[in-house]
């Protein structure tokens, strides 16, 4: 096989091969060979101690050839308006040690080191090193392993680095598929007596149940119109799981929801939205995964926690444990932004076993909650700032992904207006690809 670049070294680990393979093969695109003897008429990155070896001198951090999970010395620097740490030497022929860098962000290291969570035991974007030093905001590990691009051809300009094609995704996640529709008679009925007693719209609903107007959770048309117009791929995430305190959706063998799993899927792709209850269980996410499977009658193979409940290494481990090859679960839900520093897909690397997993993680940029009820924005606020997440995916060929809901789409209550963002991300992200 023709290599682009090699990597030498004096020792290995599956920590360096991961960083190698992350960098070289997954940002930069290049055939790349790990070895303790270089081959000659090839471009070198020497990752050693030994100055004498030539190529690029990337002096080794030391965090590849560690084993378990420690504190690690960070200090923060910046250069040219970049984040960046693990410094090098005068004498290096790089900033930093890019593999240690990326290693570290990308297996969201630090997330094995802080056990302050919230009132879901969710990890908080305040504790990460990101939120902290102002740059959640930029895909710091595809910046900085582009700029090793641009230094191996300014020493090897005959080296040729594949252009990283910019793409998006639209992804919606359905946990309430209809406001009444399928709920049953009974409890139907319960809603429509506490309607009349709070004024809330009784009418609305026995239109809705006798089927005489559009259930008001049903803005799937209008999702699929705006996404046809701007040519953006959509991906939905059903929930299938018994209902429980924070799942409040029905059953997927009812014939109203059965029937818009099936339509939808004939045309978009579709993933699991795993119930808050399944929690880090295989063997409930199975269960909920075969249902979907029994509905679309094809294989699942992407998934997305409810709630965005994640915690590593667990959360991924039983859902590789399953079978399923994506998890679209990585971002922040009360902070726009890259979580990992990395704005394309990756494969998961499990710390507490020391190994790459076969699981392909995809982090989004933004989910619709971040801005309306947390960072309690208006819809102008949040069109400045998915702007800027736009424009830098764009400028490192990433994936642009957003997280939306049916629900918030209904252009009513406490979404009312919030439809003018949903259009501008789509709108935007097609213009930056052809501009």
């Amino acid at each position: 096989m023709k290599f682009d670049v090699q990597v030498y070294t004096t020792q290995t680990s599956s920590r360096l091969t991961y960083a190698v393979d992350l960098v070289l093969g997954n940002i930069l695109g290049l055939a790349y060979t790990i070895t303790d003897s270089p081959y000659d008429g090839i471009p070198l990155i020497n990752y050693s101690y030994d100055r004498s070896v030539g190529g690029i001198f990337i002096q080794p951090e030391g965090l590849l050839f560690q084993k378990g999970i420690r504190m690690q010395e960070i200090w923060v620097a910046h250069l040219d308006g970049t984040p960046l740490f693990f410094q090098q030497p005068p004498e290096a022929g790089f900033q930093l040690d890019i593999f240690s860098f990326a290693f570290y962000l990308v297996t969201r290291y630090e997330e094995y080191l802080t056990h302050e969570r919230d009132e879901h035991e969710r990890f908080v974007a305040e504790s990460s090193l990101a939120y902290k030093h102002n740059f959640l905001d930029l895909p710091v590990v595809d910046i900085w392993a582009q700029r090793l691009g641009v230094t191996l051809k300014l020493l090897y300009p005959d080296l040729v680095i594949p252009e990283k094609k910019y793409d998006y995704l639209l992804t919606v996640d359905v946990d309430q598929p209809f406001k009444y529709r399928g709920r049953g008679l009974f409890r139907n009925l319960g809603g429509l007596f506490m309607d009349f007693v709070t004024d809330n719209e009784p009418g609305r609903r026995f239109k809705c149940m006798t089927g005489r107007m559009k259930d008001s959770y049903d803005t799937y048309a209008y999702i699929n119109d705006i996404a046809d117009k701007y040519n953006c791929p959509v991906l939905y995430f059903f929930t299938t799981g018994d209902r429980s305190r924070y799942d409040r959706n029905i059953s997927p063998y009812k014939r109203c929801y059965k029937k818009l799993i099936r339509r939808l899927s004939k045309k978009h792709s579709v993933g699991l939205h795993s119930s808050y209850s399944s929690g880090n269980l295989p063997k409930l996410i199975v269960k909920e995964k075969e249902k979907l499977e029994n509905v679309v009658q094809q294989k699942i193979t992407k998934i997305r926690q409810h709630y965005l409940l994640l915690t590593l290494p667990y959360t991924f481990q039983a859902v590789e444990d399953t079978g399923i090859m994506e998890d679209y679960t990585l971002g922040h839900i009360r902070e726009a932004g890259f979580r990992a520093g990395i704005a394309r897909p990756f494969k998961f690397y499990d710390l507490s076993r020391e190994e790459p997993s076969s699981l392909t993680i995809v982090p989004f940029q933004y989910a619709d909650t971040t801005f309306q009820k947390y960072k309690r924005y208006d819809p102008a606020e949040a069109i400045e700032s998915v702007s800027r997440l736009i424009s830098r995916t764009k400028e490192v060929g990433g994936l642009f992904v957003s997280v939306w809901h049916n629900t918030s789409l209904t252009d009513k209550g406490e979404w009312k207006g919030w439809r003018r963002l949903f259009k501008y991300t789509l709108e935007e992200q097609q213009q930056s690809s052809i501009k």
